[in-house]
């Protein structure tokens, strides 16, 4: 019985040991950053770190209240980036973790000279993970982050943590993660479209008031690691058809009379362009050829058959494209990502481009055929 109490004793012993964890911590003792913003001002780097208070997300089954201390904004500055992140640790009063990161914000001045410098510090820290959504901006970083929500919601459920569920019922702007970017950042010819966000909102009133909400208004093109400037508005239309990975869904308003509303509206799935490239003079010339499924949202000339609509369409989709290349060709922007398709596709021709010069400003537009298909009108078929 002696030999049997001593190895309980023993059991007990090491069972005491085993529970506990003697370094827990509760989620309220420590600071989880969930989005990153940086700028670059008179050769100082900003950094800015979002808190949300998990504590009182935590505590509510429902919707939470959203109040200004639901969100904090830290300020940290250096000369260089690390500086200015470790800047942040001197009054976070508690063990600061990057690992839940969502978003990361870059400011147009942080595009336009710090790319580089900005990703080798990041990906060198060891916590950030390559998933977080990444966007550039003009506005005021701290506004970008500590925007308003609707109807009380969670603020880790806006926009700029989840973009893509809204992306899959309004495909305007694509969003992308950080390995994506990454992806392309240093290839010597890849394109990239970098979401532009703003927190302007003239859209959603409470009351008299309209709170700040977060948006896409844009976007920036990346190439070889710089910036070659913003594209918004409708200046972004012919984009959507030639250069995005997909399109879930998006209305094409088309006009047929040259008045001021709309004389059919489709919703568009999915569409796919082909490019072709030839040598023409000492330049390139592309033909695109783009197919699209649609259906009709809202048609104002019920006498036209389906034939006329798509025609009226493949039109107006055909402007759009023609517009969108001309507009940013005129600022040495390359939306379509035709320098990255030669590389790619025909390197041969890729090879004859002068480098020294942008290459887009010897590029222009051969054929653009567009076939629409529309599939339905909401709920009944066509036939012709």
């Amino acid at each position: 019985m002696t030999r049997w109490n001593s190895l309980g004793c023993l059991f007990m012993g090491c069972m005491i040991l085993l529970t506990g964890c003697w370094d827990a911590k509760e989620v309220q003792s420590i600071n989880f950053i969930t989005g990153i913003g940086i700028d670059y001002v008179d050769n100082h780097y900003i950094a800015y770190a979002q808190l949300i208070d998990f504590s009182k997300i935590a505590k509510q089954d429902g919707p939470t209240s959203r109040e200004e201390s639901d969100i904090w904004i830290g300020r940290g500055e250096g000369t260089t980036l690390s500086m200015a992140i470790n800047d942040l640790y001197k009054t976070s009063q508690q063990q600061t973790l990057w690992t839940h990161v969502k978003a990361i914000v870059l400011s147009q001045r942080t595009l336009d000279e710090r790319l580089e410098d900005i990703f080798n510090t990041l990906l060198h820290s060891g916590q950030l993970r390559y998933t977080p959504w990444i966007y550039g901006t003009d506005q005021n970083i701290p506004d970008v982050l500590s925007p308003s929500v609707l109807l009380n919601q969670s603020a880790q459920t806006i926009e700029l943590f989840e973009p893509m569920k809204l992306y899959k019922q309004h495909s305007a702007f694509e969003p992308i993660r950080l390995h994506q970017l990454l992806d392309g950042f240093r290839e010597p010819a890849s394109i990239i479209l970098l979401p532009s966000i703003t927190n302007k909102n003239q859209t959603w009133f409470n009351g008299d008031k309209m709170p700040p909400l977060i948006r896409m208004d844009g976007f920036y093109v990346l190439s070889k690691g710089k910036n070659q400037g913003k594209v918004e508005g409708k200046e972004t239309d012919g984009t959507r058809f030639v250069n995005y990975d997909r399109v879930y869904q998006y209305p094409l308003y088309v006009y047929t009379n040259g008045g001021a509303s709309p004389d059919l509206t489709l919703r568009l799935t999915n569409p796919k362009t082909t490019i072709k490239a030839r040598k023409e003079g000492d330049g390139v010339t592309f033909d695109l050829f783009t197919s699209v499924k649609s259906a009709i949202v809202e048609d104002h000339g019920s006498t036209r058959s389906s034939h006329s609509m798509e025609k009226d369409a493949e039109k107006q989709i055909e402007s759009e494209i023609r517009d969108t290349f001309e507009k940013t060709k005129s600022r040495k922007i390359d939306s379509y990502g035709l320098v990255e398709h030669l590389y790619r596709h025909d390197l041969a021709l890729w090879r004859q481009v002068p480098k020294r010069a942008n290459p887009i400003e010897r590029f222009k537009l051969g054929k653009v055929e567009v076939h629409v298909k529309i599939l339905n009108a909401s709920t009944y078929k066509y036939s012709e």
